[in-house]
């Protein structure tokens, strides 16, 4: 019901064309590709997002193992603000979130604040976004249920560095159907429990706020008053993700792009106050939490540090120009295989990992660390393999549907 009222109040605001807005000569429901075919590519973002993987992973591998601490006082140090920066997963979630809302809106601010929408076409756009998202899901979905057929019916693996209950409980806990699996394959509409693809809850959350970007443009180009309006409408009333707050702090880097990048470029003392705020309220979740403050404001919190940390480096060239050097570009390039399949090498492969290393070693210390090391070589490499023959196939038969869309319109 959630779902059926927002996509109605969507078509109440595509109806604004009627307004007398800059592009009310345009038909919202056609518009062409002319913005799709502006592309904003920008490396050092790339980058961005593939370190937020990496802090995905890391967090999932932590809550598995532990910290790589001997004791009490070490493990509080690490999970505190800011030595937690590397694996504060929830945080690497937000930015994942605020950097959509960037990345995807940035394309459309040519000129100024005014957003051109004078061509567009909403049924290609949303076509590509999906072909994007879900398609690379399937494919690891099936193989994730492939896995959790074999794992599920083996005995859990015994290892000397003790896994949590959290992992061993993660496949073995649950026993699917088809019918079960069948339904987390509609990644729009995810059951309440994730077996194969526990990660994949941002990724619903992702796929609806995307395909909501063309009316936050609108609502921008009408005034920031109509986009306040429609956050707190979707959020407080239809109960959609207060993520979507994230996608519109992104949304707004996006719409004073130019501007903040010439400020904070001239004005360093200030950009390191920007990052010193950022790095605080991204790694502050702990505190927040101990502070019994709800999650509603941990998310918050974490939205608005990764939107500092964006407008950061933004203002800085020499962050910039580290972060596009290429392993990170790299790393960035395939960020999404990488989240996708982590889970699975977590629980298929890290157990096996972890029995060879005791060969060498019973030092718990060393085989957290050769643990971690080979689970994220095989995770990257892997992801390779994924981006080039699952995601790349799929952005290209997106690209291909949605040009044959636009031809039809035309």
């Amino acid at each position: 019901m959630r779902l059926t009222a927002l996509f109605w109040f969507i078509g109440s605001c595509f109806r604004l064309q009627d307004l007398p807005l800059r592009f009310t000569n345009c038909n919202i429901a056609t518009f062409s590709h002319k913005i799709m075919s502006n592309k904003v590519h920008i490396t050092y973002l790339d980058s961005i997002r593939g370190l937020a993987a990496l802090t995905v992973i890391n967090e999932h591998y932590v809550i598995a193992y532990g910290l790589p601490c001997e004791t009490t006082f070490c493990s509080k140090i690490l999970d505190y603000s800011p030595f937690n920066f590397w694996w504060e997963g929830g945080a690497a979630v937000s930015m994942f979130f605020v950097l959509s809302g960037l990345v995807l809106s940035l394309r459309y601010f040519r000129v100024g604040h005014q957003v051109d929408l004078a061509q567009f076409n909403l049924l290609s756009f949303t076509v590509a976004r999906l072909a994007r998202i879900w398609l690379p899901y399937l494919m690891v979905l099936l193989i994730s249920a492939i896995g959790y057929s074999q794992i599920t019916h083996a005995p859990i693996l015994k290892t000397q560095l003790p896994p949590s209950d959290w992992i061993t409980g993660m496949w073995h806990d649950y026993h699917l159907s088809l019918s079960d699996m069948c339904r987390e394959a509609f990644l729009l509409i995810l059951p309440a429990t994730v077996v194969l693809l526990p990660q994949a809850w941002t990724l619903s959350i992702e796929l609806v706020l995307s395909l909501l970007l063309p009316v936050g443009l609108l609502l921008a180009e009408r005034g920031m008053i109509w986009l306040i309006f429609f956050v707190m409408f979707a959020v407080v009333l239809l109960g959609v993700s207060p993520y979507l707050m994230h996608f519109l702090f992104g949304l707004l880097i996006a719409r004073y792009y130019s501007e903040l990048s010439h400020y904070l470029t001239e004005h360093p003392w200030q950009r390191r106050l920007v990052l010193l705020l950022g790095i605080f309220l991204y790694t502050s979740g702990a505190i927040l939490h101990d502070l019994k403050l709800s999650k509603a404001f941990v998310w918050l919190g974490a939205g608005l540090g990764a939107s500092c940390i964006l407008m950061f480096v933004i203002g800085s060239v020499k962050t910039q120009a580290m972060l596009s050097r290429s392993i990170l570009h790299q790393i960035g390039k395939i960020s999404y295989s990488a989240y996708l399949i982590h889970m699975l090498i977590l629980l298929s492969l890290t157990p096996h990992i972890l029995n060879w290393l005791e060969l060498l070693t019973v030092d718990r210390f060393s085989l957290w660390l050769g643990g971690y090391v080979f689970t994220l070589l095989i995770v990257q490499g892997l992801s390779w393999c994924c981006y080039y023959c699952l995601e790349i196939p799929s952005i290209s038969l997106g690209r291909r549907v949605a040009d044959a869309i636009r031809a039809v319109n035309f």
